[in-house]
């Protein structure tokens, strides 16, 4: 039986089914829900504008226009404010993704529910939720990167198992 469950979500279909197994979780076992998601800063604005529109989550973000390229050298001024539009767009996709899966374990009967963002490495900002809520649980979907990708890159979900201290279910 759990006591603190710790959901990492990120709006995608894998995490959604995460985030469903940590509710019924929850619910079992009347344990209190904390929902994670770590902002995907540093990922192409272009990136975050096209998961919002697969994931269906912010339409109104898909008019936003690009800078235009700066031939030679690039003007300071563009490129501060390209960086602030790409963090202002990270944090509100993540925003929007800890209200709805808030809502959605407070529909289905969670009796508690905390959420909190993240940002920085995936993994490590997985652990130091562990950390902060004394999860003796995370659940958390595997996307499954391909083998190569995998190898050179890492992997989330087998950085958190290894380094987490308490159970992983991982969602495929």
């Amino acid at each position: 039986m759990f006591k603190t469950i710790l959901a990492a979500v990120d709006g995608s279909d894998t995490g959604g089914r995460a985030l469903k197994a940590a509710i019924d979780l929850a619910i079992k076992d009347k344990a209190k829900l904390y929902i994670v998601h770590v902002h995907l800063h540093g990922r192409p604005v272009e990136e975050l504008e096209r998961m919002a529109e697969i994931e269906h989550l912010v339409p109104e973000l898909t008019g936003y226009e690009m800078p235009t390229a700066v031939r030679g050298t690039a003007m300071t001024r563009e490129l501060l404010a390209h960086a602030a539009h790409e963090a202002r767009v990270a944090s509100e996709l993540g925003d929007l993704v800890l209200r709805r899966a808030r809502q959605q374990a407070k529909e289905a009967g969670v009796e508690t529910v905390d959420t909190f963002s993240a940002s920085g490495d995936y993994a490590d900002g997985i652990l130091d939720a562990i950390d902060e809520t004394g999860a003796d649980l995370v659940v958390m979907g595997r996307r499954g990167l391909g083998k190569i990708r995998q190898m050179l890159l890492g992997s989330v979900s087998n950085k958190v198992v290894q380094n987490a201290g308490c159970a992983v279910l991982l969602i495929q």
